[in-house]
C-alpha cells in the first residue's frame, strides 16, 4: 500500500492496548494522528518513531499513565497540539521538552499535583485545560511563567482560594474558566494583571463578597462575567461597577436572587442580561440602559412585564418570561420595545379574555409568521380555553363576563378642545367634565391633568400636578387616535416636569378629530380624551365628549332627574299637609279662649257671700273615725235654684282621714 503520503490517520474505537516500536515507520509525512477509544494502556519507547513531522496528537479515552511523558517527547519535537483527555494521568513533574507545543488538553485524568519544572520549557503554550481534575489552590503556582497563556480552564477541581498576584504574569490571558469549584471569596487583587481577559466563569462556586470589596477593578477589557449558581452571593453595585465601560453580557442565573436593590443602567454596553431560574417578582425602576438586546427572566415570580427602561428602548430584540406567574398582559408595555422580535411566555397562566385579544394582532405585525405556530402559550383560563394554545384558537372566543372585567387602574378626564379659528385668540377654550372610573386601589388621584391648550401652529401645551411627595423618575406621555384605535405618539417626560410643549402638527388628521392623550405613572394611567373641533368660534356643552357608554351616561341623567323630582314633590307636599295642620290648630284654639271669657264674666256677676251654716250627719261606727270629716249642709237636689258658693273646710294634717260614705257641702 502507497501511505508514505499520508496527512491524517484517525483510528478510533480499536482494542489496542499497546503501540509497539516503529507501529508508524511508514508515515513520516503524518501530520495529524488520533487513536481515540482504543483501549491503550502502554505506548513502547520507539512507538512514535518517525513521526517527527507530527503536529497534532490526539490520544484522549484510553488508559494511558503517567510514563507517558517520556515517550512522548523522545521524536515529537515539532508537536503543537497534544490531547489526554479521560485517561490515568495523576502527576505532572518530569521536564517536557516539547518548544512548540501550544494546545495541551489534559481534562478528565484526576491529576492531584503539578510542579512548576512541568512547563518551564514549554513556554509558548496558549491553550491549556486542566478541567476534571483534582487540583487545589496550593498546585497553581506553575501560572506565574506562563506568559503566553491565552485560555485557562479550571472548572471543577478542588480549589478554595485564589492566591493574590497569581495572574500578574498572564497579560495575554483572554479567558479564564473556575467554574464548579469550592472558591468561597475573591479579593481585590485576585485577578490583578489580567487587563486584557474577556470572558471570566466564576458558576457553581460559593462566593460571597463583603461590601466594599472591588474583586475586578483590574478587568478593563472584561466582556463576559458568568456568576451562576452562587447560592449565597450577596452581589451589590458596588462590585459590579469597575466593569460599567465594557461588560456586555451578565449571567446571575439560579442564584437564589428574591430582589435586586439597585438598578444596573451603569452598563452602557450591557446587550445580554440572564436572569432565570431566580424568585424575583419585580425589577427596580429604570433597571437597564437602552444598549440591551436580550432578557432572559425565564422561571421567576413575575407577574407582569417589568418596567426596565428610564426611556423608551428600540433595541430590545428578545424578552424571555416564561415559566413565571404573568396571567395578563397590557399592550402598552410591549409598545415601548418597536423593536421587540420574540417574547417568551410559555408556561404561563394565561387569562385568555377579550383583554388578551391585542395580542394575536401583536404576533401577526411584529413575530415572524413561521415561528408563531411553534409558540407554547397556553391559557390557564377560562375554563372552556383551558389547555389550548393561544396561537390557534379564535378571537370571537376570547370573551369577558360581567364578572370578569378587569377594573384598569385609570382616572379618565373627559376633555372637548375647540379650535378658534379667529387669529386674534391663539389658545383654545377648554370645558372639563371629570369622570371617576372604580381603581383597584385606591380613589385617590396621584395625578391630575389641569390643562390641554392647542395653538394655530400645532402645539399641543399638556400641564399637570402630581398629588405625592415623591415625585416619579419619570412620565411616559401617549396619544391616541380614538378613531383608529392606534398610538400617534409617544414620550418619556423628567418626573420633575409639570407641563409639556408637544408639536403634533404631523401626527393628526383633518378626518379624525378624536384623540386621547394619557400619562402613564407605573402601572397606572390618567387619560383625557379630546375633540379637535376645527373652523369654530364657540363651545357647545352637548359637544362634552365622555369616555364611559353613551346609553349609560343617559340613563345615568334621567335616573339623577327623577330623583331630584321625586324630592321636590315629597317636600312639596310635606310643606302643604304642615301648613294645614298648623292653620287647623291655631283656629280651635281661639275657639276655646274665647268660651272660657264668656262663662268667667258670667259667673262673676252670680256668685256671692254666704255665711258658713254647718249642717252635719251621724257617721257609721268605726274604730277608724277621724276627728275631721267633710260635711254638707243640705242636699245637693235643694241647689237648683239658688245662687251658691261652695266652701271646703280642709282638716288637719294629722289624724285625718277621708271618709267617702257621705259629701258634706258647705253653704
Amino acid at each position: 500500500y502507497n501511505l508514505i503520503n499520508l496527512r491524517t490517520l484517525k483510528l478510533i474505537n480499536l482494542n489496542l492496548t499497546i503501540i509497539k516500536n516503529n507501529t508508524f515507520i511508514k508515515y513520516r509525512k503524518l501530520e495529524e494522528l488520533s487513536i481515540i477509544k482504543s483501549n491503550i494502556k502502554f505506548i513502547e519507547l520507539n512507538g512514535f518513531n518517525s513521526l517527527n513531522n507530527l503536529r497534532s496528537l490526539h490520544l484522549d479515552q484510553n488508559q494511558l499513565n503517567d510514563n507517558i511523558w517520556f515517550v512522548l517527547k523522545k521524536y515529537l519535537n515539532n508537536l503543537e497540539i497534544l490531547t489526554l483527555s479521560q485517561n490515568n494521568l495523576n502527576i505532572l513533574k518530569e521536564n517536557f521538552l516539547l518548544k512548540n507545543l501550544k494546545i495541551l488538553d489534559l481534562s478528565s485524568n484526576g491529576i492531584q499535583i503539578i510542579e512548576r519544572n512541568f512547563f518551564e520549557n514549554i513556554l509558548f503554550i496558549e491553550k491549556l485545560y486542566l478541567q476534571n481534575n483534582e487540583i487545589n489552590s496550593l498546585q497553581l503556582t506553575f501560572l506565574t511563567i506562563l506568559n503566553n497563556l491565552k485560555e485557562l480552564n479550571l472548572d471543577f477541581n478542588r480549589l478554595t482560594f485564589l492566591p493574590e498576584n497569581l495572574f500578574q504574569f498572564n497579560n495575554k490571558l483572554i479567558y479564564l474558566s473556575l467554574q464548579g469549584n469550592d472558591l468561597n471569596y475573591l479579593t481585590n487583587y485576585s485577578f490583578y494583571g489580567l487587563n486584557n481577559l474577556i470572558h471570566l466563569n466564576l458558576a457553581r462556586n460559593r462566593l460571597q463578597f463583603l461590601l466594599n470589596q472591588q474583586p475586578f477593578q483590574y478587568l478593563n477589557s472584561l466582556k463576559i462575567l458568568n456568576l451562576d449558581r452562587n447560592l449565597q452571593m450577596n452581589i451589590t453595585k458596588n462590585i459590579l461597577k469597575d466593569l460599567s465601560k465594557t461588560l456586555i453580557e451578565l449571567s446571575l442565573q439560579n442564584c437564589n436572587l428574591t430582589k435586586i436593590n439597585f438598578s444596573l443602567n451603569f452598563f452602557y454596553s450591557l446587550q445580554r442580561l440572564k436572569l432565570s431560574s431566580n424568585y424575583l417578582k419585580e425589577l427596580p425602576k429604570n433597571f437597564l440602559n437602552y444598549s440591551i438586546l436580550s432578557i432572559d427572566l425565564q422561571r421567576n415570580l413575575f407577574t407582569f412585564i417589568p418596567y426596565l427602561f428610564e426611556y423608551n428602548s428600540s433595541n430590545l430584540i428578545d424578552l424571555d418570561l416564561s415559566s413565571n406567574q404573568i396571567s395578563y398582559l397590557n399592550q402598552y408595555d410591549l409598545l415601548k420595545y418597536s423593536n421587540l422580535k420574540t417574547i417568551g411566555l410559555t408556561a404561563n397562566p394565561l387569562d385568555c379574555n377579550c383583554h388578551l385579544q391585542w395580542i394575536k394582532q401583536w404576533l401577526k405585525d411584529n413575530y415572524e409568521q413561521d415561528l408563531i405556530k411553534f409558540l407554547q402559550w397556553t391559557c390557564a383560563k377560562p375554563k372552556y380555553l383551558f389547555g389550548k394554545q393561544l396561537t390557534i384558537i379564535n378571537e370571537h372566543d376570547m370573551i369577558c363576563n360581567e364578572n370578569e372585567i378587569i377594573e384598569q387602574e385609570t382616572t379618565i378626564e373627559s376633555t372637548l378642545i375647540s379650535i378658534l379659528s379667529s387669529t386674534n385668540i391663539p389658545l383654545t377654550s377648554i370645558k372639563t367634565n371629570i369622570i371617576h372610573n372604580s381603581t383597584i386601589e385606591s380613589s385617590l388621584n396621584e395625578l391630575i391633568i389641569k390643562d390641554i391648550t392647542y395653538n394655530s401652529s400645532g402645539i399641543l401645551i399638556i400641564s399637570w400636578e402630581y398629588m405625592l411627595s415623591q415625585l416619579p423618575k419619570y412620565y411616559y406621555i401617549q396619544i391616541y387616535d380614538k378613531n383608529h384605535q392606534h398610538m400617534i405618539y409617544q414620550r418619556l417626560v423628567d418626573g420633575r416636569q409639570q407641563s409639556i410643549e408637544i408639536d403634533i402638527s404631523d401626527y393628526i388628521e383633518k378626518s379624525s378629530p378624536f384623540y386621547i392623550v394619557c400619562i402613564n405613572i407605573e402601572h397606572k394611567k390618567y387619560c383625557r380624551n379630546i375633540f379637535l373641533k376645527l373652523n369654530t368660534n364657540f363651545i357647545k356643552s352637548s359637544s362634552l365628549i365622555l369616555t364611559s357608554n353613551k346609553q349609560e351616561n343617559e340613563q345615568f341623567i334621567y335616573l339623577l332627574g327623577g330623583i331630584l323630582l321625586g324630592a321636590i314633590l315629597v317636600c312639596s307636599i310635606l310643606i302643604i299637609i304642615c301648613y294645614y295642620r298648623l292653620h287647623y290648630y291655631s283656629k280651635e284654639n281661639f275657639s276655646q279662649i274665647s268660651s272660657i271669657n264668656s262663662d268667667e264674666i258670667k259667673s262673676l256677676k252670680t256668685i256671692y257671700y254666704h255665711p258658713l251654716n254647718i249642717i252635719s250627719y251621724p257617721q257609721q261606727q268605726s274604730n277608724n273615725t277621724s276627728e275631721c270629716s267633710l260635711h254638707s249642709s243640705i242636699e245637693t237636689n235643694h241647689l237648683t235654684n239658688d245662687s251658691y258658693h261652695i266652701y271646703q273646710q280642709i282638716p288637719s294634717v294629722h289624724n285625718c282621714q277621708l271618709h267617702l260614705t257621705k259629701t258634706h257641702i258647705l253653704i
